[in-house]
C-alpha cells in the first residue's frame, strides 16, 4: 500500500514471483519422492530395521502410521504450493489485461471528449 491507501499490484512481479512459487511446490515435490524412495529403501523388503519383536512390532505401527501420514501431507503441500504459483502468475496475467484495457477505455473517452471540444468551439467561437 501507498501513502494514499491505494493498493499498486505490480503485475510482472505477480507473474514472476508466482513462477518461482510454482517451482517450489515442483522442488518440494521432488524431494518428497527423494525421501519416500529412501525411506522405502531402508525398510527393505524383509525384516523392518526396527525389528519384529514386541517393541519392533509396537514401534512399526507407530511409524507407520506417522510416515503414512507425513507422505499424504507433505504432497499435498506440494500440491498447493504449485497451485498457489500458477494463481499468482495467472492473476497477473489478468491484472495485466485488465490496466491494458482500462487504459484503452480512458483514452478512447479522452479522444472522443477532445473531439467535442473541437466541435464546440468551432460552433461558438469567441468573439475577437
Amino acid at each position: 500500500m501507498s501513502g494514499s491507501g491505494q493498493i499498486e499490484v505490480e503485475a510482472p512481479v505477480l507473474k514472476s514471483e508466482g513462477y518461482h512459487f510454482f517451482e517450489v511446490g515442483q522442488k518440494f515435490s521432488e524431494a518428497v519422492t527423494a525421501l519416500q524412495n529412501g525411506l522405502t529403501a531402508l525398510e527393505g523388503n524383509g525384516t523392518p530395521p526396527w525389528g519384529d519383536d514386541d517393541l519392533g512390532e509396537k514401534f512399526g505401527v507407530v511409524y507407520e502410521g506417522f510416515r503414512d501420514g507425513m507422505y499424504q501431507s507433505m504432497g499435498s503441500l506440494a500440491e498447493r504450493l504449485a497451485g498457489i504459483g500458477m494463481a499468482l502468475t495467472e492473476m497477473g496475467v489478468k491484472h495485466e489485461a485488465n490496466e491494458d484495457a482500462t487504459f484503452e477505455m480512458i483514452k478512447q473517452k479522452e479522444d472522443g471528449l477532445d473531439g467535442v471540444e473541437r466541435k464546440l468551439t468551432a460552433i461558438h467561437r469567441p468573439a475577437s
